[in-house]
């Protein structure tokens, strides 16, 4: 028998080649692209199992999600600012004693803490020197990237070249902590005669009176000011021609475990000045002569609150005429009552409510206007986003102020992996891009900002930052509402011992540590370890003072996002796999199955003369053991070779894969051809393989014909079909596969990442399956037109063109390719539908359709280079073999 092999396959060489090539094609780029695909997986994996954010779970009160993060299964961001109070400290002690916690950062946020900014322009700089007069300063406040303008009441300043003195009055402190003054102005002439000037009485601006306080003249000399000149917050004189420009600004006041803030944050490792914060009660100073005793809260300040305000001032003459000089200047630039021993009053905090939505058909988050209930300085007179039920607290006496320990700046803080990271950290800061051009040429292709006013849409995180000792004492003392002073902390970010990443392991011991934190506090718990921003798009009302409607992204935080991702990164592999495995088996079995039928007159010989089935079923599949054991040999080399040029890793173990995955293959494939020869009857392998149809018809057209004649044979429609059905359907099973694995990762950063990684690797399966599957369609279609030899050559010797006959081959291909494609695409979407409905659908239409336009060219392509080769045959040789 081995004998019989080896000369049938020496004795049929092109067929022998071909089949050995296919062979070596389909195993070799199976063993690459299996490898490539199982190397991807296990890359992504692990760069999953690494990506962590800056806490693994996220506790809050019970209700405080609201629905919408419930029904789309996201977290806002910035998810405690507008949270004030809920857990009481007993709930914290039974979080820390939970086995699995390792730390437990609570955050009790207070509320609004209206400050005043100062911005200083140096008119040294603009008029000429010694110039002597009284000028107005306009101040327009523009916000939301220069969209909204809203103007202050202008600033009169006095300007002399000969010296001015200070006569300070007493000093009488009013409700909120601002101080009232009464100063007297004197400026000595050139002939020593003195006369007051900037007569009135000035109220020391704070972000409660900013807005309606009257601001006396300023007054500024060329040559000195008899009383320091200093500049708010800086520590140093200020030049004599500096003006200071107040503005309102605002921090959300928090207070903190210093402790626990250091080691989950590195709070303490931003600190830019001062000492960072110790855990502490507030501190009794006693009041200088004439003043009482005062409370002073330790405070750790952010170096600036982010802000979009800009200033822009114009200088002219008081009584009018042409501007003398135009400028801008940026809030983030201002002097700030920030440094380190700085003591400013503590005056009413602002609870800002949440922000309620309405979704649009398109899933864009709508965000509800709310009417206004109280007045507030520059933008807090736009459209209200955020409820101002009550203050946060009452009124604290002028006795208790807050003393700034230290600076910190966020952007020193660990940046973690951008992909995983929970935009609901304590500290980040908020910034919405334009989610269509429109509203990014609007905003310059900059970020929108929040302003000033609490109740704005944007909101700020935490950042000027207390004791929770602190935040006890003044629930004590009666300066917080009631259910805060009971309840004062907002949320507990915890940090799960053990947990080194996103790996399963670290996810179960997250998991269990959750389900014991809810049952043992009974507050809101959400697992964001392994979460990754979600975009969704806002669509933003216009404001009252020029802004347009807005249509922005902003970035929630999708939980579970990484074991989704593992999931659906391995199902994908094992799809990619199976169907890789299962189109090259039907190749080899197409091969097969045209080089049986291109031999069945010499098997029906063989049968006639006395082999029994099972030779022959042995040397048909002796052929191909044989074939696919060289085959795999060489695959060894090729899968190596192609791995090296595509930057591949192809183990050399797992290239040696190639010897029995070949020899398994093209037994595997060849099994049903092998069955069907060895079965075959003598005479039926003997007679030509053309079917009589019952009754002859008059044919009328070539498009008629070419449909007859695909039908006159059934094997050989049905070979055409199979191998159309078997690349149709596959592809759609892939393609549909892919996308909905595209689906599955979209609306993430992490996923989107996944997605483009893992890309070119599924691109590669689905050409190559493509090309087997045309190689297949193409052999079928060139084993039809030879055994058709004599019948086309007969019709071109009764006349027929050249092109006609051309013509007549190609619509049979495209029959075939078309009936095929049809029959494996549509119930491949099918099935691609019925597994997950979800995502699927339309992946699953659009795969069908292509792979139905595809499969119909390809058949139809097939079919072009035998025509070519049959019409270049002569006639009568052809005649005299039919």
């Amino acid at each position: 028998m081995f004998l019989f092999v080896r000369r049938q396959l020496a004795g049929r060489p092109a067929r022998s080649l071909a089949l050995l090539l296919g062979v070596l094609t389909a195993v070799s780029s199976f063993v690459v692209l299996s490898s490539t695909t199982e190397s991807s997986r296990l890359d992504v994996r692990g760069e999953l199992s690494r990506t962590r954010g800056a806490y693994d779970i996220l506790v809050r009160p019970q209700g405080s999600a609201g629905a919408l993060e419930a029904r789309l299964e996201l977290v806002r961001p910035n998810a405690v600012s507008d949270v004030h109070g809920g857990i009481t400290t007993a709930q914290l002690a039974r979080i820390r004693q939970t086995p699995g916690v390792g730390v437990a950062a609570p955050i009790a946020v207070l509320g609004f803490a209206p400050t005043v900014g100062r911005a200083t322009l140096d008119l040294a700089r603009i008029l000429p020197k010694g110039t002597r007069g009284t000028f107005e300063i306009t101040r327009d406040w523009t916000y939301d990237r220069g969209l909204s303008t809203v103007r202050q009441s202008s600033r009169r300043v006095y300007l002399t070249p000969n010296p001015i003195t200070v006569e300070e009055g007493p000093t009488v402190t009013l409700d909120g902590g601002s101080r009232r003054v009464t100063n007297r102005y004197r400026e000595r002439l050139p002939s020593g005669e003195e006369r007051e000037v900037c007569r009135g009485r000035h109220e020391a601006p704070s972000a409660k009176n900013l807005h309606t306080s009257e601001e006396p003249v300023l007054c500024l000399s060329w040559t000195s000011v008899t009383s320091r000149h200093r500049g708010p917050g800086t520590g140093r004189d200020l030049a004599p021609t500096v003006a200071v420009l107040s503005f309102p600004s605002s921090y959300v006041l928090a207070g903190v475990d210093p402790a626990a803030e250091a080691e989950l944050f590195g709070l303490d490792r931003a600190l830019t000045s001062g000492r960072y914060l110790a855990p502490g009660r507030p501190v009794t100073v006693e009041g200088e002569e004439g003043y009482a005793d005062s409370t002073e809260l330790p405070l750790l300040r952010a170096r600036a609150a982010p802000t979009g305000l800009t200033l822009r001032t114009e200088i002219r003459r008081s009584g009018g005429g042409a501007p003398l000089h135009r400028a801008e200047l940026s809030t983030t630039d201002t002097v700030r009552d920030s440094a380190p021993g700085t003591v400013s009053p503590l005056g009413e905090l602002v609870a800002a409510g949440p922000v309620r939505y309405t979704v649009a058909p398109d899933g864009a988050l709508r965000p509800r206007a709310v009417p206004h209930s109280a007045e507030l300085a520059l933008d807090g007179r736009d459209r209200w986003f955020r409820p101002l039920p009550r203050p946060a607290a009452p009124a604290a006496p002028p006795a208790v102020h807050g003393r700034n320990t230290g600076v910190f700046d966020p952007g020193r803080l660990p940046a973690y992996d951008a992909a995983a990271r929970v935009p609901m950290g304590a500290y980040t800061a908020p910034g919405l891009h334009g989610a269509d051009q429109a509203s990014r040429e609007r905003l310059g292709g900059k970020p929108l900002l929040p302003a000033s006013s609490p109740t704005g849409y944007l909101q700020q995180p935490p950042l000027m930052l207390t004791t929770l000792d602190a935040v006890g004492w003044l629930g004590r003392a009666g300066l917080l509402g009631d259910r805060q002073a009971r309840a004062p902390i907002s949320a507990v970010r915890v940090s799960v011992a053990g947990v080194t990443g996103a790996d399963a392991v670290s996810r179960e011991r997250v998991r269990v540590a959750a389900e014991a934190l809810a049952s043992r506090t009974g507050l809101a718990v959400d697992i964001v370890l392994g979460s990754s921003p979600a975009a969704r798009a806002v669509e933003l009302p216009a404001g009252h003072f020029g802004r347009p409607e807005l249509r922005l992204q902003e970035w929630w935080s999708k939980k579970n996002v990484v074991a989704v991702i593992s999931e659906a990164v391995d199902r994908k592999s094992v799809v990619l796999l199976v169907l890789m495995l299962t189109v090259c088996c039907l190749f080899i079995g197409n091969a097969t199955a045209a080089s049986v039928r291109a031999r069945r007159a010499e098997l029906g010989l063989l049968c006639a003369v006395g082999w029994s089935r099972g030779q022959l079923f042995t040397a048909v599949l002796g052929e191909l053991l044989v074939l696919g054991a060289l085959a795999g040999a060489l695959g060894v080399g090729l899968a190596l070779a192609a791995a090296a040029v595509l930057d591949t890793a192809v183990s050399t173990a797992y290239a040696l894969l190639s010897v029995p995955g070949a020899i398994a293959v093209a037994v595997l494939g060849g099994v049903p051809s092998a069955w069907r020869a060895s079965r075959a009857a003598p005479l039926e392998a003997l007679r030509p393989p053309v079917a009589v149809g019952r009754r002859a018809r008059p044919v009328g057209g070539v498009g008629r014909l070419a449909l007859v004649n695909t039908a006159r044979s059934r094997a050989r429609a049905l070979l055409g079909l199979a191998a159309s059905a078997i690349a149709a359907g596959s592809v759609t099973l892939l393609v549909a596969a892919l996308g909905t694995f595209d689906g599955v990762l979209a609306g993430s950063l992490l996923g989107d990442a996944v997605s483009v990684r893992v890309r070119g690797t599924d691109i590669a399966a689905v050409t190559l399956m493509a090309l087997l599957a045309a190689v297949a369609v193409g052999d079928v279609m060139h084993l039809n037109i030879r055994d058709r030899a004599g019948e086309f050559a007969t019709l071109r010797a009764t006349g027929w063109t050249d092109r006609t006959i051309a013509r007549l081959v190609l619509t049979e291909g495209a029959a075939l390719g078309l009936a095929g494609s049809l029959t494996g695409a549509v119930p491949a979407a099918a099935v691609a539908v019925w597994l997950a409905p979800g995502g699927a659908a339309t992946a699953a239409v659009g795969a069908a359709g292509g792979a139905v336009a595809a499969g119909t060219l390809l058949a139809v392509a097939g079919c072009a280079l035998p025509v070519a080769a049959l019409l270049r045959r002569r006639i009568a040789p052809q005649l005299a073999r039919a």
